[in-house]
């Protein structure tokens, strides 16, 4: 469980690194800045519901979910044609490996996780 969480927060560490990416590496002029807001928002989000969520159906949905956002960044320097802009290929292609294993590992580890159980509800006596 706790490494699910970690798993969780590490998302959200990739996920605010690809939106300030290009800023940093100083690329924002030559490459859709806008992708990696969305992706970078999207991992953030999901990485903070992995962390905080106890639902092991959602970190899995989250974590594949995140693993396929991954594989996406990993091509879209060749299919959105910025793979000539060094740092911009370089730092997708890693980050999108990093959140597709972090994804990944997340959904394989959610096996792991305890089901919540319902609340029992004491009985109500009257007298």
């Amino acid at each position: 469980m706790k490494a699910v969480k970690a798993l969780g927060w590490a998302l959200v560490l990739v996920g605010v690194w690809t939106v300030l990416a290009p800023f940093v590496w100083g690329y924002a002029a030559k490459v859709p800045v806008a992708q990696s807001v969305v992706l970078g928002v999207s991992w953030a989000a999901f990485g903070l519901w992995i962390a905080l969520t106890e639902q092991p159906t959602a970190v899995a949905l989250l974590g594949w979910l995140s693993a396929l956002l991954g594989v996406g960044l990993i091509f879209a320097p060749a299919l959105a044609g910025y793979s000539q802009v060094s740092a911009a290929f370089w730092n997708d292609v890693l980050v999108g490996f990093m959140a597709m294993v972090l994804g990944a590992w997340a959904a394989f580890w959610s096996r792991e996780m305890p089901e919540p159980q319902a609340p029992v509800l004491a009985p109500h006596h009257h007298g």
